[in-house]
Formats: C-alpha cells, structure tokens, sequence
C-alpha cells in the first residue's frame, strides 16, 4: 500500500486556512483519494476549550506553558497520524505544530528549543505546509466580519499580528520542521485554491 500525506495550511488568523482545507478535501475527494481533515487547536475538546478559556482573557499563561498545552495536542493525536498515513490516507490540516513554532516563538520560546521538543516526542512531520501570506490589516478586517467584533487576544492585537507575519516569514524561508511553500492569500479564493492544487 502507498503511504499517504500530511499537508498543512498555515497562516495568521483571517488567512483563508479552513476554507482551503475544504476545498482542497473536495477536491482530492473528487480525485478518488482517501482524505481525513484535522483542525487545531481542537476547541470542542477539554485541552482546547483550556487553549480557548487563554485566549479569550479568563487567565493568563506563561509563553512556555502555552507551549506545552498546544503541544500536548499533537502528542495526544501522532499515533493516529501515524496510523493514518500508513493507511494511505490524505491528512490535510488546519493549523498544526507549525503554528507553535510561530506563535510561541514569538512570545518567547528558543525555536531550537521547540523544535527539539518535537523530535523528543517524534511529533509527525508534514509532508508540506503551505503558508498562506496576509497582512495584519486584512487578517483583522476579516476576522471582525466574521466574529462580528468579537476578537481574542491574538486577533485584535495589530502589532502582534505584524510581528507573528515576520516571524511567520523568517520559519517559512528557512523550511524549518519541513517543507514550507508561500502562497499570497490576498488573492480570491478561487485563485488561492488553484495555487494549492499546483503546489501538491
């Protein structure tokens, strides 16, 4: 049997990641392939309802606890990753480990360190991750119209958003924890979607 992929979609808040998730499952859907779609963090489970409760403000965590609460994530689901993929099967994901790296890079936490941490537990690499590229002021245009006003922490804070697309470009670049492709996500969905369709 042929091993199957791990792509994920990647990018600041407002880039366009759930949607190319789906449209990039129906597609593959459509090609005859296997697909099973991820999201992170998982917010309608007991670790990401906690991720949730941080970013809305009802406490306060330090940068390397934030870490390590999303990290738990993907320890919680590598075996079935694993599993997954040695079934042949398309994993396409909505956020993964690629987003501590920048979040809480950001905030404080060595990279190396990070990324060490992900080899002490063997936290499955992606094939690909594709970084959808948005400026901070579209990110949180389309986020207000989306949650009509009701932004967390991360969303409604400019500079940061600034600061996660540098860090965002610096990872990305350096294809650190795997293959990185840029796609500018300023451009329509459809024209996005077409971009992904290329690249895999």
């Amino acid at each position: 049997m042929q091993k199957g992929k791990f792509i994920i979609i990647e990018g600041i808040d407002g880039c366009g990641g759930e949607t190319q998730t789906r449209l990039l499952s129906d597609f593959l859907l459509k090609q005859g392939k296997e697909i099973k779609e991820l999201t992170y963090p998982q917010y309608d489970k007991p670790i990401g309802q906690l991720i949730h409760n941080f970013l809305y403000e009802k406490y306060d965590l330090s940068p390397e606890v934030q870490a390590l609460i999303y990290f738990s994530e993907f320890v919680k689901d590598k075996e079935e990753i694993k599993k997954d993929i040695d079934e042949g099967k398309i994993l396409i994901s909505d956020r993964y480990f690629t987003s501590t790296l920048v979040y809480q890079g950001l905030r404080g936490v060595e990279l190396e360190k990070l990324i060490s941490l992900s080899n002490l537990f063997d936290i499955v690499r992606p094939d690909m991750c594709i970084y959808l590229k948005i400026s901070p002021e579209t990110s949180r245009k389309r986020k207000s119209k989306e949650k009509q006003g009701d932004l967390d922490r991360n969303e409604r804070d400019l500079e940061l958003l600034k600061n996660l697309v540098n860090v965002y470009d610096k990872v990305a670049k350096n294809n650190l924890f795997c293959k990185w492709e840029i796609i500018n996500g300023e451009q329509s969905i459809e024209e996005v979607h077409n971009q992904i369709i290329k690249l895999i």
